[in-house]
C-alpha cells in the first residue's frame, strides 16, 4: 500500500528519534547497517528528510543524523507527503482519472473508507508514538 521509500523513511526517523540527539549523531553508515538498506538508497531517504526539516544532520567525521525540536511532534502524515506525495489521499483506487464522489468507480465508496481511516491514523500517529511503541513493545524496525 505504501512506498519502499515511506516505509524507509519512517523506519529511518523512528531509528535516529530512538539513538540521534546533538550529541549522539546516528552516522549513515551505522543507520544503513542497523536498518539493513543499502547506504545509497537511504541516503537519499534522509537528505530528503533532513530537507524538509523532520530532522537535521552535520557532516564530516563525527558527522551523522539527530533529531531536531520538532522530529518528535511529527505525524506520520508529514512523512508520507514527502516520500509518497499526496497521491494516496486523492487517486482512485483503479486508476481512473475521472473517479469522484459525483462520478465514482466500482470501488471509489469502499475505498474511501479504507484510505480516510489510514489518513486518520497516520494524521494522530507522531514520531514520539513509534518511538514508544518500540520501547514498551516487542516491534520490529528491521
Amino acid at each position: 500500500m505504501f512506498s519502499k521509500t515511506f516505509g524507509h523513511a519512517l523506519r529511518a526517523t523512528t531509528y535516529i528519534a530512538t539513538h540521534g540527539t546533538q550529541g549522539n549523531k546516528v552516522p549513515l553508515s551505522v543507520l544503513a547497517q542497523g536498518l539493513n538498506i543499502p547506504q545509497p538508497v537511504l541516503g537519499k531517504v534522509v537528505q530528503e528528510l533532513v530537507r524538509h526539516g523532520i530532522m537535521d544532520s552535520t557532516k564530516g567525521p563525527n558527522g551523522g543524523f539527530f533529531i531536531n525540536n520538532s522530529t518528535l511532534q511529527t505525524p506520520l502524515t508529514s512523512i508520507l507527503k514527502i516520500t509518497d506525495g499526496s497521491l494516496l489521499f486523492t487517486q482512485c483506487a483503479l486508476g481512473l482519472k475521472q473517479c469522484n464522489p459525483n462520478h465514482p468507480c466500482l470501488l471509489h465508496h469502499h475505498f474511501a473508507v479504507c484510505r480516510d481511516g489510514m489518513i486518520e491514523v497516520l494524521e494522530q500517529k507522531t514520531i514520539q508514538d513509534l518511538v514508544l511503541q518500540a520501547e514498551q513493545e516487542f516491534v520490529f524496525l528491521v
